[in-house]
Parts: structure tokens; sequence; C-alpha cells
């Protein structure tokens, strides 16, 4: 253990003493090490004060002043300095009698603890690959020796933290009486007298709670660590499992979360910054405040100056290069975060129990997240000034619901409402796929005919976008050019409660309410709620509400929570036997099929070359993606607060939303403008590579053996061989020569004047000014 050495007139230097080991061999240069000249050359910090100087200058009249103010000031804490002392001589007596009184801990091993997490679930999140995506809940690394961790991390920590470590048995009495000091000045609690041993002490063994019993416990138990380890043990200890922010306990975990790097390779800024944490990691943490918690490493730097264990030009070249967080350049842990805070809430549904270490294999594709991300972003840059939407989100589905990328917002570091999944914002007319559906679930047809006129249901009057009526026309214009009228007038024949059955059954969970105006999505929808809804459309009727979690596991490997696989098919009754040991079949069983069908797929087929014309001839005509055959629809609220756009190919499904978090109106912001290129930009890039398959094909599931029935025993018959009949061609000559003259002697008709008729067309110039 090496000593510092001194010198008043220049500028001190030292290195940090503590070697790790749990017995240092030189015990003599750690009592050099605390009871050298460096501590009594710096200001008595701990009784909160500097002694005044006595150099012979005079000091001036406003130095009096303030000395005179101190004095009274001191004067009237007289009565506080005794009580205070009485306590700490109260609080000496405690820490040898409560020992005997309180037990000691369950478990007296402090190495033993695996982490200082008490109450909650360490969780590892993992993509669609098996990669690494995230870590939720705490996170704790390797245990790094105290030798091993940079010096200047050290001296910063106990700068901050505990100046008087190596000079106190567990509860330092002057740290406590400079604290009451301090905070009887402020009027409040400007600051805190627990040592690092208490700190340690009650993160290992106890809770949060406030209290004079558990502050009784703190001291008792620190004073028992004292005894059992050393020092040192201690401060290694305390560094490897203190919580540091954003989920990371020890020093090393915190290093790899905020800089990417193991805490060996930290830098003087950056060892400053995590030294300044442990007071209030979740305020001062970089991920939610940088600039504040960089202002807080500024102050260790001050800290490590007054102590004087860092040279003055050291401190200069930390406080030129301040640490910067790159959080969205260290690992995609950000930018998954939305989808991974989805995740997290939803696992109480899957497991319970108390808190462990979880693996949870995700459906997340990085690089799908990267291009919605992307398309997203290309839009808001390509903004003009005066759009007045600030707010975006994108989720991205396969054919079984499995999501593959969230994006709730612009910056997560900004915001972290998820816009995909809590936001609940108004769909529009990219509800009326599913009011359609339940019209063709009840006898209509892309050619059934209704009338595009004004129309009144107790008292309410929709009107279309454009203000124009263009009279009768079929259905499947209807929803091509989003005819408000007669999505109402159908939802109303059809029954809003079919509507609502089927909305129900292809993932809408939010109220549907009973009026005419839910025909035209008047209600509030979570956008990846929405998205999964087109999902039975897209794979040929089959119930797929999203998910994110495949499996859930411990670190044992035990698997707690499961996915079935969805295969579009049917499950085979269980196998049983009879008493003789042969299968029994039952001839009633009903074969159950994997995943429920919300529609047949004559339906879902008709919706999907209905919403191709939306694409092509419709309001989506910039969602278009060339020659890859896309289906999709449009959605527009009233007064332009949410646009939308949700649409599918043979691969994917996709939604995005646009607006403003505190819904007011944008400026010609169109469910088939800026939501319909955003669209289209990500599922071009999502498919680029892919061959252009179109969105139904025939597909062929093999049935499971038991489907197959053993054929009956045929018995070959050999037929009798009978003489081919004459056929008699003479009565057919006859009637056919009779024909052929009664014909040659018929009189001639006369062409009928021709009548014009007035065809019961569409007029489609109402459409030309229509955007949703």
């Amino acid at each position: 253990m090496g000593t510092y050495t001194s010198n008043r007139d220049s500028e001190r230097q030292g290195s940090w003493p503590p070697t790790g080991s749990s017995h240092p061999a030189d015990a003599q240069s750690r009592v050099d090490f605390v009871s050298s000249d460096r501590f009594d050359d710096t200001p008595d910090l701990a009784l909160g004060y500097a002694p005044l100087a006595t150099s012979g200058v005079r000091p001036n009249k406003d130095q009096k002043l303030d000395d005179d103010a101190k004095a009274i000031r001191r004067g009237r804490m007289g009565g506080g300095f005794r009580l205070m002392l009485f306590s700490s001589f109260a609080t000496l007596l405690l820490i040898f009698m409560l020992p005997l009184a309180l037990g000691l801990p369950g478990k007296v091993d402090p190495w033993s603890i695996r982490s200082i997490a008490n109450g909650d679930v360490n969780v590892t999140f993992l993509d669609g690959n098996g990669d690494l995506l995230a870590h939720r809940g705490y996170r704790q690394e390797e245990t790094v020796p105290l030798s091993e961790m940079p010096p200047y991390l050290v001296q910063a920590v106990l700068a901050m933290e505990d100046r008087r470590f190596y000079r106190h048995w567990g509860v330092d009495i002057l740290g406590v009486l400079r604290a009451a000091q301090a905070n009887f000045a402020a009027g409040g609690i400007v600051e805190g007298g627990s040592t690092i041993t208490q700190q340690l002490a009650r993160n290992l063994y106890l809770d949060g709670s406030r209290t004079f019993t558990r502050k009784a416990q703190e001291a008792a138990l620190a004073f028992w660590l004292e005894q059992q380890l050393t020092k040192d043990e201690i401060l290694e200890l305390y560094l490897n499992r203190i919580y540091l922010g954003a989920g990371a306990y020890g020093v090393e975990a915190a290093s790899k979360v905020y800089f990417s790097k193991s805490v060996r390779e930290l830098t003087v800024s950056e060892a400053a910054l995590i030294a300044g944490l442990p007071k209030a990691p979740a305020q001062l943490s970089p991920a939610k405040d940088l600039p504040r918690a960089q202002d807080r490493a500024a102050l260790v730097l001050e800290k490590l100056e007054e102590t004087g264990w860092m040279t003055a030009a050291e401190i200069e070249a930390a406080r030129a290069a301040p640490a910067i967080v790159e959080l969205e350049e260290r690992s995609p842990d950000i930018r998954a975060s939305y989808f991974v805070d989805w995740v997290y809430s939803r696992m109480p549904l899957f497991v319970d129990g108390p808190p462990r270490e979880l693996v949870v294999e995700t459906t997340f594709d990085p690089e799908l997240q990267r291009m919605g991300e992307e398309a997203l972003a290309a839009t808001f840059d390509g903004l003009r000034s005066n759009a007045k939407v600030d707010q975006g989100a994108l989720v991205a589905l396969d054919h079984n619901g499995a999501v593959k990328a969230m994006v709730g917002g612009r910056d997560y570091l900004e915001s972290q409402f998820n816009r995909a999944t809590q936001a609940i914002r108004q769909p529009g007319s990219a509800f009326k796929p599913l009011v359609y559906m339940a019209a063709l679930q009840n006898g209509y047809t892309p050619y059934s005919g209704i009338v595009d006129r004004p129309v009144r249901i107790n008292g309410w009057k929709p009107l279309n976008a454009n203000r124009r009526y263009s009279g009768w026309m079929q259905m499947r214009n209807a929803i091509a050019y989003s005819v408000n009228t007669i999505a109402v007038r159908v939802g109303h024949k059809v029954g809003l409660d079919k509507v609502a059955d089927y909305a129900r059954a292809s993932g809408i969970t939010t109220p549907l309410p009973a009026h005419p105006s839910l025909a035209l999505g008047a209600m509030g929808t979570r956008l990846y709620e929405l998205t999964g809804s087109y999902v039975p459309l897209a794979n040929g009727g089959y119930e797929a509400p999203a998910y994110g979690i495949t499996r859930i596991s411990n670190v044992e490997g035990d698997v707690l929570y499961e996915r079935a696989r969805n295969i579009i098919g049917a499950m085979p009754p269980p196998y049983r036997e009879n008493n003789s040991g042969q299968e029994q079949v039952d001839e009633d069983a009903v074969m159950t099929p994997i995943l429920n069908k919300v529609a047949t797929t004559r339906d879902v087929q008709t919706m999907t070359k209905m919403l191709k014309r939306v694409i092509s001839i419709g309001t989506g005509r910039r969602a278009s993606l060339g020659a890859r055959e896309a289906a999709g629809k449009t959605g527009t609220t009233n007064d332009n607060r949410d646009a939308l756009f949700v649409g599918y190919t043979a691969d994917l499904v996709a939604g995005v939303w646009m607006g403003n978090d505190n819904n007011s109106e944008m400026d010609r912001v169109y469910g088939g403008t800026l939501p319909a290129t955003t669209w289209a930009n990500f599922m071009t890039a999502a498919h680029e590579g892919k061959p252009k398959r179109k969105i139904y094909t025939p597909i062929w599931v093999a049935p499971h053996p038991s489907q197959y029935k053993e054929p009956e025993p045929v018995v070959e018959e050999v037929p009798m061989v009978e003489a081919p009949a004459v056929p008699n061609y003479a009565a057919l000559r006859g009637k056919l020569n009779g024909l052929s003259s009664a014909l040659a002697a018929a009189v001639p008709l006369e062409a009928p004047e021709p009548v014009r008729t007035r065809s019961r067309g569409m007029d489609r110039s109402v459409f030309r000014s229509r955007d949703d």
C-alpha cells in the first residue's frame, strides 16, 4: 500500500493506496495514509468550516461583518450543538448495545447475497435472432476487485460519500455533526451523515424506510460489518453493489450501461460522473438527464481538488473533456426501449411468484426496427414548416401477430410515452375495413349498391370529407374513396353489435360505443391493436392478437412460459387406447383449430381485393409499392387531429400514426399523405430483396397422421362384357330435316328501333378533391 508525499508549497500528487487484498500485508502504510498531513493540510471539512487565516493579513470590513454574522449564528446554535453532542453519545451507546438487542442478520455472510436489488426482477431480453437486446430490472455484472478499479474512481467516491472512511468504525460521529450543522443552517435536509459502511448495511440487509428503528439497525449493522470485514473489503463490496441508476448495480454495470466498457477503462471525467450518482441515482442518471449528471460530475472534481488527491492539471484536463454518454450508439437497448417497455409490462400476465432472474425471448427484429425509425425520421426531416405535427408511431407485425418493430415516438430519451401501445386515439376511416368485413359476413358483396346521399340517424348527420355526394355506387368503390355516408349506412343496416363483435374478435380491446359514429372510427383504440386487427385479413381469417414474447425461462434454463406454435391448420383429437391397447378412434370428435377463425378465407380475400383498390385508385395512392401487391386503408379524424395508414403485404402488416400529443389540429395532414408515404418507405425497405408474392397463394397443410382413415378393403369384381348397342340415327335425321324446312318457310322478323337508356353509373368527378 503506497503513501502520499506532501509539499505545502507545491502541487500535491499521489496514488490511491488500496490493494484490494483481504488483509494488506503492510498495515503500517495504511496508518501512514490516514494519519498523514494530507488530511491535516486540507480544510477541516468534517466540522464544516475552514480555520481562519493567521498570516498577518488583516481582514477587511466586509470580512469582519461576515465573521460577526457567523459568530451570532454560532451563538444561536449553541443549544443545538449541545443537543447534537448528546445525540452523538447516545448513538455510540446504541452501536454497542443494539447488536445484542436486535441480533445479527439472517445472512451473516455479505458475499453470499447475490444482489442488493431486493424485491426486483432482473430480466435479460433477447431479440428474434437470439441476440442480446436489453436489460430491465436490475443489472449486475462481475465483481471487480478493488485493486483493478481506477484509483481516481475510488478517490472520487470517497470524496463524495465518506472522506473519513478509513478513520471511523462504521458510524462517523464527526460526519453526523457536520450533516446536522448543515441541515440546521439550511432549515432542511441538505446533507446526510451515513457512512459507506452504513449505506452497505442498509442495501444488504434493510429496506428503504426512514424510521428511527431502521436507522438504529443500520448503525448496529455497520459496526458489526466493521468487525467482520476489512476496510478494503467493505469498500469493494460497496462499489460492486451500490445502485447507480438505469437499473445498474455496481460500478462495472454502470460503466457498461453508460459507456459500453469495463470500469477498468474509465477516464477521470467518466469516473467522476459515476461517482456523483449514489446520492440520487434515479434523478442524476445520465440516461435521464445528461446535463444534470455532468454538473454533478463537475462537483465531484471540485471535491477531488479540495482533498488534494489529484493534481490541478489532472482536474483541469477532466473538466475540459466532460463525459459524454452516447446512449443511442452504445447498443440496441435504446432503439428497442419502446418495445422492451411494452413487453416488460406484460410479463406479469405469464409468470408470477417471487422475484428472480429471467431470460425473455422476444419477436423483435432489430433491422426492421432500424428501418421503421429511419422511415419516420425521414418524414419529419422533410416536413413542411406549417404542417403542425410533432409526433408519430409505427408498428410492424408478421402474419401470426408477432411484433417485429415498434416505434413509439420520435425520441425515446425525450419522451418514454409509447404512442403505439399507450396512446388511445381515434382510428378514423382506418376502422372501416372492420365495418365492411361485418357486412361481407352478413350477405353484402363488393358489388352491392348503396346510395351516397345525406343521412341522419337519431339527430346525428355525418358528412363526407369533401362535403359532396355521388349517388349510387358499389361498396368496393365506397371503401376505395372512403365515403363516410355509405359506411354509416352499411354499419346501421348490418348492426353495430355485429360490427363490434367482429372488431373484438379481430383484436380490438378498447370500448366500442353503440353509436352510429362507430362506423367512422369515432372511438379510441391503440395503434398496435388496430394494426393487429388487419392481420386476419392478411393470413386467411385466423385470429392473431399482437404479441412480443415467445418464451420466458429462468437462468437455470427452466421454461416458465412458452407461446404455442401458431400453425394454420387443425389439431387432431387426443390419442386414446382401449383396454386392448389399440387406438380408440372417436368418429364424432371435432378437430380443434390452433388459431380461431374470425372470418372465412373467402371474405378476407374479398376484402383484400377491395383494399388493394384503395392503393391503386383510392385515397392511399401514395402507399403504392409498385409491382409488389399491397392492400391498406387510410384514416383521418375530425379537424385532422389524427392521421393513419394501415396495410399489409404477403410478408408483413404495418400501421403508421401521426399527430400531436396535445391532440391539436394538424394542417392538411391526412392518412393518405404523410402516414401513407412513411408506410411505403418502410415497407419498401423491409421487402428489399424479397420475392414479389401475391398476398394469397394456395397453401396446403399436411394433415396429422391420425387424420388419415385406413381405407376399406377393395374386392375386385370382374365386370360382365356386354355387346355395345347400335345407335338409331334414322329418327334424329327425320326431325332435323323437318326443322330445316320450317325455318326456310318462315317470314323474317324486322329489327326493332334501338332504345336509348341512361346508364346507372357512378359520378367519379366527386372524388377529385377527396383525401380520405
